[in-house]
């Protein structure tokens, strides 16, 4: 969406959220690490809302278990 389509949304978490508006990094493919090429500056509660919603949809599952297979070769 468009910064105008953002701007309303983010700004209903004002007061509720700590520093929603403060700037972080955001992965475009959540499949991917934090490269140049596949991050963007987005406001907290833009990469909340995101992350939320990647998720709801199990998009950050391929992250998850990728995390989890050094561990379970070093247990196994």
């Amino acid at each position: 969406p468009s910064p105008q389509k953002w701007r309303p949304f983010c700004l209903r978490f004002e007061g509720v959220v700590e520093d929603f508006n403060y700037g972080t990094l955001l992965r475009l493919d959540c499949r991917e690490d934090y490269t140049e090429e596949n991050t963007i500056f987005a406001t907290r509660i833009q990469f909340f809302a995101i992350e939320i919603a990647r998720n709801r949809e199990g998009c950050n599952s391929v992250v998850y278990s990728r995390a989890r297979e050094p561990a379970a070769a070093e247990s196994g």
